[in-house]
């Protein structure tokens, strides 16, 4: 594998020479330039190992010589993907190089589903026992690829790049190695991750050296110091491939946080534009993957009635989260269900209603970080914190009640009415309605954020000490328990990286309970019946909302249903594989159903490591003033 690594990498050198125009001549002469011609090549040579691929999944079949031309496919493609994945997100998670899933094509009028296919679904088909008896399956598979590949090498080449633009897919790229290459997301059957990862590396250094020639003179020594820590990335990836014991907290302190800030560094040192260039929620005036502001509030926000970070709409929208007067008893607020003594769930397996002794059909998961996704409720119903609003406003077991009496409550209120007009006034006919009043909600939960835990702190070198139990956790976490592969770094929920645009949904094979002996399923249909024509497919059956594992060890229960008392429980159901694992029919089950094999030490490892997520600073409520209001004395 090294040969084939380092073959790829000298042919990348010096693949790009030829003969070229006067115009070509001076695109050249920009670093952006000379890379966008490099990477040309290099999706022309990707393109000739597919051929090569096509050739041999052809009879008479050779399982050892496929697998070694997927081998050399992929790493071909590692060379381009820094780039292609930056330029052509949607395209590449389609059809390319995502999960080996079924997707719904969101930009189809129809909604038509594309099965799995691309790269990921090859590995994890030409490295299974199915390979031979599948072969015709896989012939399938590599025609497809090549189709595509070529499609879109008719339109997206030659690429025009900016040397901003080039920084940001550096930076997107180390983002990309670090959480779903490492992690084995992107190779489901080779577990090649770790000598994928160094060819990407290599790729990106050898993409930025091309910016040797104009380099300015105050930023040299900074442009050393990212060719050093390139050089860094590869040998620690060098030096231990094995999958399982490779440490991903070394390689994030000392190789992927170090490079993903020297590099933004660089970038202004060598006066090249910071502004951001791509429609992505990732920040790129971030400087650490852990950092507050990495992900971008206001990219999950901007369909919002005002933005989110008024802070006239954060005080008001403050006080209205722990008014009663929002229900139709005047008994319920948000804090109801979501109590920020427990980080903003509820504690209890299914929450309460507005009917004693009744209970909704799921648990209440925690609020914090829930501004950092693209879809809410755990059947993922809605798509902004606003909208979701409306949801609890009208559901007969919530609220019960609608917007029209809660605004004609609220203007009852000098207060009230006096912070509507400080942050909505003059915008709509009325200050106080329907969208002012779901923004200043959605303004005061896009405050509940939790990046300061004590792994967070150290992963940012604010604090020298951090747990060995945790340490080891964490590379579990990213690495053999595959924790990483669903709750992706660095909010640990189902928002994609690197570009954090998409939140996953899983089928687990949740079941009502943790009974090993005598597992019953759990029939919630979830995601498949969510009102939303699109999600109303097959591989949606019992989909739910991947959430967020920051501040788990405060929110039990556990699972949409509530069903899992402990951590401990939620770590033996994923070592058994999930419902399919402990012997269930789960048709769309996304989670392998094989065993992990952990041992003891190795979950309480992964929990220890959980526990150092908890943060709630800044965030807890002991006492809220409620605004007076006519008709309604003594609150």
């Amino acid at each position: 594998m090294k040969t084939l690594i380092t073959f790829f990498f000298i042919v990348g050198l010096f693949g790009a020479m030829g003969l070229h125009s006067p115009s070509e001549e001076r695109l050249r002469d920009t670093a952006a330039g000379k890379i966008a011609e490099a990477y040309a090549a290099d999706f022309h040579r990707f393109r000739e190992e597919v051929d090569k691929l096509i050739e041999a999944a052809d009879n008479p079949l050779d399982l050892a010589l496929l697998r070694q031309q997927l081998a050399e496919t992929r790493m071909a493609y590692k060379r381009v993907e820094f780039l292609f994945d930056y330029s052509k997100p949607y395209y590449n998670y389609l059809h390319i190089n995502g999960a080996p899933l079924p997707k719904v094509d969101k930009e189809d009028a129809n909604g038509d589903i594309v099965p799995p296919n691309g790269l990921q679904a090859l590995d994890e088909l030409v490295f299974s026992e199915e390979a031979v008896e599948r072969q015709d399956h896989i012939e399938k598979l590599a025609a497809g690829l090549k189709r595509r590949a070529d499609f879109i090498a008719q339109v997206h080449l030659p690429l025009p790049l900016s040397d901003a633009q080039v920084i940001e897919a550096l930076r997107s790229g180390i983002v990309r190695v670090f959480t779903l290459g490492l992690t084995g997301f992107d190779t489901p059957g080779s577990g090649n991750a770790i000598p994928e990862a160094i060819a990407s590396i290599l790729s990106m250094e050898q993409a930025f050296l091309l910016f040797e020639e104009s380099v300015k003179p105050k930023a040299r020594s900074k442009y050393q110091e990212v060719e050093r820590l390139f050089r860094r990335a590869y040998y620690l990836l060098d030096a231990n491939q094995d999958f399982d014991s490779f440490s991903r907290l070394a390689f994030l302190k000392q190789a992927a946080n170090p490079l993903y800030e020297n590099l933004l560094d660089f970038q202004q040192l060598n006066g090249i534009e910071t502004g951001k260039m791509s429609y992505h929620a990732q920040n790129y005036q971030a400087r650490n993957l852990f950092d507050e502001d990495f992900l971008d509030t206001y990219f999950y926000s901007e369909l919002s009635y005002l933005p989110l970070d008024n802070p006239a709409s954060i005080a008001l929208g403050k006080a209205l989260f722990y008014d009663p007067l929002l229900s139709g008893n005047g008994e319920m607020s948000c804090a109801t269900c979501h109590d920020p003594a427990l980080a903003f769930a509820d504690g209890l397996a299914k929450s309460k209603t507005n009917i004693p002794g009744k209970f909704t059909r799921r648990n209440s998961p925690t609020l914090i970080d829930a501004t950092f996704a693209s879809r809410f409720f755990w059947d993922m119903r809605e798509v902004t914190l606003e909208r979701q609003v409306a949801h609890v406003v009208d559901d007969t077991l919530e609220f019960n009640t609608d917007f029209y009496a809660i605004a004609d409550k609220l203007r009852q209120s000098p207060t009230y009415s006096r912070l509507f007009e400080e942050a909505y006034g003059g915008i709509g006919k009325e200050d106080i309605y329907r969208r002012s009043i779901s923004n200043a909600l959605a303004a005061y939960v896009n405050t509940l954020r939790s990046f300061n835990s004590e792994f967070d702190r150290y992963v940012r070198n604010e604090i020298s000490a951090y747990p060995e139990a945790a340490a080891r956790g964490f590379n579990l976490f990213m690495g053999k328990a595959a924790c990483g592969t669903c709750h992706f770094a660095p909010a640990f929920n189902g928002a994609v990286p690197p570009f954090y645009t998409e939140t996953e949904s899983e089928v687990l094979g949740v079941t009502l309970g943790f009974d090993t002996l005598n597992p019953q399923f759990d029939p919630d249909p979830g995601r498949a019946e969510n009102g939303v024509r699109k999600d109303a497919r097959p591989h949606y059956l019992n989909s739910f909302k991947t959430v967020t594992v920051r501040n788990v060890a405060l929110t039990a229960p556990y699972m949409h249903n509530g069903s899992f008392n402990t951590l401990e429980e939620v770590m033996e159901f994923y070592n058994r594989g999930g419902g399919a694992g402990m012997g269930l029919d789960i048709p769309h089950q996304t989670l392998p159903p094989d065993p992990l094999n952990l041992t003891e030490r190795e979950k309480a490892d992964i929990i220890a490591f959980m526990h150092t997520l908890t943060d709630t600073s800044g965030l807890m409520v002991s006492k809220v003033v409620l605004p007076e209001v006519e008709g309604y004395p003594g609150r």
